[in-house]
């Protein structure tokens, strides 16, 4: 009995072998394309410390002050002339990273309005970041109108501390605050390093565990270790879903780490975000300006629109949000996709650069704008 499974035995063993030796060529070969647990992943190099300790905010996590009055973006000299009208907070699309100062929506806007308008967006902002940088600066100096900028993917990092843990291949590696809803009301959890000098607990692993307690994406996914066995690797399913991603033409970038999550369908990403926005608007007209909610296109929702005819679920969430709660709110998909429309000689590659909005892009930004303040007598 014994010599007849023999046969059987030895096939089962040479098929489990040259399975674990084809998983060990292949994910050593690519393993740069997919994600695994590795704490040197997190861990801060030495290297990276000194543009780390550079762009580190205590209250923020990091930040980007300029040398101007108010710390904001420069813009053209020819935009100084008017009345100061509008101060916009946000993320890289309100920065309006990869163009020149001239080719923000926030000069071409101040072009068209006759007015000043500061942009205090900030590469790499959550929400909540960008709402904390208007609370701590906007009472200094004060504007008519004052902007949120937003993208969709944004609800993902308000429920980050370490950015890293929402993408390891990130090069912001800094710790930043969050919120979190408590009894009705939002609770801040501090920034978790609160002086320069701690910086060094980011090459930590212990220190590092410890800040992921708070983290949505701390190993959320449960990245596969890269060693024996290999062929597990290929239960995880993680690894397949980057794969698909990336045959979807949906790739893992700093600007779209989980293109397969959609926080907008989970009650408590969604209600956390939601309590930001209310209490960005009731802060903002406590301090009598008019608060303005602007959601900033991304090529991803663009096509999605173009696509199906229908606005992205995260962008009518947000807009029945507003619609709900009486927010006064832009959304700039549709516009580009009239755009797209009417201009039929035109491409997204017009309107989107590498990963950000365009010169001419950030031009149709500014006239939406505009026109919806003509429209609402804040001009």
């Amino acid at each position: 009995m014994a010599r007849k499974l023999f046969p059987y035995a030895f096939l089962v063993l040479f098929l489990m072998g040259a399975i674990e030796l084809m998983s060990f060529g292949f994910f050593q070969v690519f393993q740069d394309r997919f994600s695994f647990l590795d704490t040197g992943l997190y861990r801060l190099s030495q290297a990276d410390l000194p543009l780390v300790e550079r762009h580190f905010d205590v209250r923020l996590g990091w930040s980007e002050h300029y040398p101007t009055p108010w710390g904001e973006r420069p813009r053209p000299e020819s935009t100084h002339a008017g009345s100061a009208l509008m101060s916009t907070y946000g993320d890289s699309y309100t920065h309006c990273d990869e163009v020149d100062d001239d080719q923000t929506w926030q000069s071409f806007l101040a072009d068209e309005t006759g007015s000043e308008v500061y942009n205090y967006g900030v590469g790499g902002f959550g929400t909540d970041q960008a709402y904390l940088r208007f609370r701590d600066e906007f009472a200094t100096h004060q504007t008519p109108v004052v902007a949120l900028g937003l993208i969709t993917e944004n609800i993902n990092r308000v429920v980050n501390v370490y950015r890293p843990y929402y993408y390891p291949g990130t090069q912001l590696r800094f710790t930043k605050p969050r919120f979190i809803e408590h009894e009705g009301d939002l609770v801040l959890l501090e920034n978790p390093i609160q002086d320069k000098g701690d910086l060094s607990k980011l090459m930590d692993d212990d220190f590092l565990r410890a800040v992921g307690r708070h983290d949505w994406w701390f190993n959320r996914d449960e990245y596969p270790v890269l060693g024996f066995p290999y062929s597990a690797i290929l239960l995880n399913q993680r690894i397949w879903k980057e794969a698909v991603s990336g045959k979807l033409e949906r790739p893992v970038t700093d600007m779209n780490p989980r293109p397969w999550e959609e926080l907008w369908e989970q009650e408590e990403p969604r209600s956390l975000m939601f309590a930001i926005f209310d209490r960005f608007f009731a802060d903002a007209r406590e301090l009598g300006s008019h608060p303005l909610l602007l959601i900033l296109p991304q090529r991803e929702d663009v096509e999605e629109r173009r696509r199906t005819g229908r606005l992205p679920n995260a962008v009518q969430r947000i807009l029945d949000h507003c619609e709900a709660r009486s927010l006064d709110c832009i959304e700039m998909v549709s516009g580009f996709t009239q755009y797209l429309e009417a201009e039929e000689a035109r491409s997204l590659n017009d309107l989107f650069l590498l990963a950000h909005v365009s010169p001419e892009g950030n031009r149709l930004i500014a006239r939406r704008i505009a026109d919806w303040l003509r429209e609402h007598g804040r001009l």
